[in-house]
C-alpha cells in the first residue's frame, strides 16, 4: 500500500496485465481510461493509502464490469475474470505468507497471527467497523457492522457488484483450503448490516 505511482493508470495497469478475458478480444484501454477518470474524480491522490488501496481495487472491479458487460459479457462469467486476475495480483505476498505458515507447528495458528495485523490494516475501523470476537489457535472470527466496498457500489449505483467484493474477500482462504475452513455470513450482498467471517482448522 506504500507504492508511489507516477499518475493513477499506473495503479491498473499490473491488474490488467493479469486480466485474461478468454474468447473476448477486449480493448483494456477503455478499462484504463474508465480507471483514470474515476481516480480523478474521487481525488485519489488525496487519500489515504489504506483507503488508495480499497479504491484501486474497488475501481478495477467497477471499470471492468462495466466495460466486459458492453461487450456482453455475462456478470458471472465477469466476476471469475476479475476474482482471478485480483488473486494473480496479490499471489506473490500471499504465497510467501502460506509457506511460512506451512513451515510452522500449526499452520492455522501461525495464519492467525499473521493475518490479523494485516486485516486490521487493510479493514480499518473507520471503513468496516471490524470487531474481533475470538483469536486464537482454535478459532478466528470478525464481525463487520459496515463495509466500504458496499457502500462504494452503492454510491455508484451498482449493488450488484458487492458480490465480486465478496469474492475479493475470500482469497486468503480459498489459497488455504487444506488447513484453512471459512464460514461467511455475509449480509451486504443482500443490502443487510454486518459480515461475518468465521476461520476454523481445516478438520
Amino acid at each position: 500500500m506504500d507504492k508511489t505511482y507516477a499518475e493513477p493508470g499506473q495503479r491498473v495497469d499490473p491488474l490488467l496485465e493479469l486480466l485474461e478475458t478468454g474468447e473476448y478480444e477486449i480493448d483494456k484501454s477503455k478499462i484504463r481510461d474508465s480507471f483514470i477518470q474515476l481516480w480523478e474524480f474521487e481525488n485519489g491522490d488525496s487519500l489515504k493509502p489504506e483507503i488508495q488501496y480499497l479504491t484501486t481495487i474497488a475501481l478495477f472491479m467497477y471499470t471492468t464490469h462495466n466495460t466486459l458487460g458492453d461487450y456482453n459479457v455475462r456478470q458471472d462469467k465477469a466476476r471469475k475474470m476479475i476474482t482471478s486476475a485480483l488473486t494473480e495480483w496479490t499471489a506473490p505476498e500471499r504465497e510467501k505468507e502460506i509457506a511460512e505458515e506451512k513451515s510452522s507447528d500449526n499452520p492455522f495458528k501461525t495464519f492467525v497471527e499473521k493475518q490479523t495485523p494485516k486485516i486490521d490494516a487493510i479493514y480499518s475501523w473507520e471503513s468496516f467497523l471490524l470487531d474481533h470476537k475470538r483469536c486464537d489457535e482454535k478459532e478466528w472470527t470478525y464481525k463487520m457492522d459496515r463495509c466500504w466496498f458496499a457502500q462504494f457500489f452503492i454510491r455508484f449505483g451498482r449493488t450488484d457488484y458487492i458480490e465480486t467484493a465478496c469474492c475479493f474477500d475470500q482469497i486468503p482462504a480459498k489459497a488455504r483450503e487444506d488447513y484453512v475452513d471459512l464460514k461467511l455470513n455475509n449480509m451486504f450482498m443482500k443490502l443487510g448490516t454486518y459480515c461475518k467471517f468465521k476461520y476454523t482448522p481445516k478438520a
